[in-house]
């Protein structure tokens, strides 16, 4: 059997947002340093990393001192180590490569170029580890497209570092051309979210970022231990190691009839979230949450304009991991009845209401056509065009739109009661 542990994107240097700073073991370094514990402890073969270890230049000596005391410590364990760069780390790492042991560390792709290394591993049989790294911060071609690689009997890993079936600047591939390749297990870098594509008959697996670093970052996050038995059957594990986890959790609040009945309906459906969560995370000890509140209620209209006041001094504590709010999104509904609203004829409430049924049974209403051309200028401006984020597809402008008009829905409504 071959066994591995897998990681990627650790961004070393950088400190998870949203959490108490100075606390070190809610850092990224503190889960590196429990990974190379599991890895000695499970005698791996081998630790795999796929690119970004390190933030930046500017994260050289930061990085430097946990990457090169975990590696010293597999080295003594004679664990290899075999690591390529990504794009934030294409200048920083290979410099980091000079300076570790020498016996063990193996930095594969150097200048953007395909290597090769063969490891012999515990049970006897040869692994063949096929790597490349970024020569740039940018690279919108396809590594694949340089890639000329022999059919091996050996057990083989692709390991690269790019976005997958999307167009991008940051190392473009496709599914179809990584599973055309001689390989058995591809293991990728850059995605933060980790995924295993398995639908297929070779594996691809973003490992994700161990520890996540902001609440764009949800769910499960860890390294990944990986077995090949000796028919080549891949079984793929996530170990949750993170100490931080950010979540999105949805509070019904049809039943509260002031605020306050509000936030004590939040604190106790994050304190059981929180309970949930812990039980089956040990090691998790900060959980930093977005509340969503749904449901009809009449609080409605003071919900969406004046959200919920004092949220920020929420902090719950279960066991050893503290629990706080960030944010809270209001995709509450007000207690109207729409179909009785669109029955006012011509007048502005019944015009609306019978706009926003036809919204939420999926109609392409006139409405989304409006938002569409707002939504693009945003995106298509000299700021937003920077980042290179994607303008929402329907169904998320759709669901905006809804929220808006019902909000001025009850407004109106609101207006016509308070005339008479």
């Amino acid at each position: 059997m071959i066994k591995l542990l897998c990681l990627g994107d650790a961004h070393l240097g950088r400190y998870p947002s949203r959490v108490p700073s100075g606390d070190k073991s809610l850092s990224v370094r503190a889960v590196w340093e429990r990974a190379v514990s599991t890895a000695i402890e499970e005698r791996v073969d081998a630790v795999i990393l796929t690119g970004d270890l390190a933030d930046n230049k500017n994260a050289y000596f930061e990085a430097y001192g946990a990457l090169r005391r975990g590696i010293t410590q597999l080295n003594q364990e004679r664990i290899s180590v075999v690591a390529i760069a990504g794009n934030h780390d294409y200048d920083v790492f290979p410099q980091l490569a000079e300076s570790m042991p020498e016996d063990n560390f193996i930095f594969l792709g150097r200048d953007g170029t395909w290597d090769e290394t063969v490891l012999r591993t515990h049970s006897g049989r040869s692994l063949r580890c096929v790597g490349w790294s970024f020569p740039s911060s940018h690279y919108d071609r396809s590594p694949l497209d340089s890639l000329g690689l022999n059919q091996s009997k050996d057990f083989t890993i692709g390991i690269v570092h790019g976005d997958l079936d999307t167009q991008s600047k940051y190392a473009p591939l496709t599914t179809q051309n990584l599973i055309n390749q001689p390989v058995n297990l591809w293991l990728l870098g850059h995605v933060h979210a980790p995924k295993l594509h398995d639908d297929h008959q070779i594996p691809i697996l973003y490992p994700g970022s161990p520890q996540p670093l902001d609440p764009g970052e949800p769910g499960v996050h860890g390294p990944w231990m990986i077995t090949v038995s000796q028919d080549n059957q891949i079984r793929a594990v996530q170990l949750p190691f993170a100490s931080v986890r950010y979540e999105t959790i949805p509070v019904d609040v049809s039943a509260a009839a002031q605020i306050s009945e509000v936030k004590i309906l939040v604190a106790e459906q994050l304190e059981e979230c929180g309970s949930e969560l812990i039980n089956s995370h040990p090691n998790l000890q900060y959980l930093s949450c977005r509340p969503v509140l749904k449901g009809q209620t009449r609080l409605h209209r003071t919900l969406s304009i004046e959200g919920l006041p004092d949220v920020d001094d929420l902090d719950v504590q279960v066991n050893e991991c503290s629990i706080t709010v960030d944010k809270v999104y209001v995709e509450t509904s007000p207690t109207r009845d729409l179909e009785e609203i669109a029955q006012l004829n011509n007048a502005p409430p019944g015009i609306l209401a019978r706009w926003i049924l036809d919204l939420k049974s999926g109609g392409d209403h006139a409405l989304l056509d409006t938002a569409r051309k707002s939504a693009a200028s945003v995106y298509k401006s000299a700021g937003f065009k920077s980042l290179g984020e994607q303008e929402p597809d329907t169904a998320t402008l759709s669901k905006l739109v809804i929220q808006q008009s019902m909000l001025l829905l009850d407004e109106l409504l609101a207006q016509k009661e308070e005339n008479g």
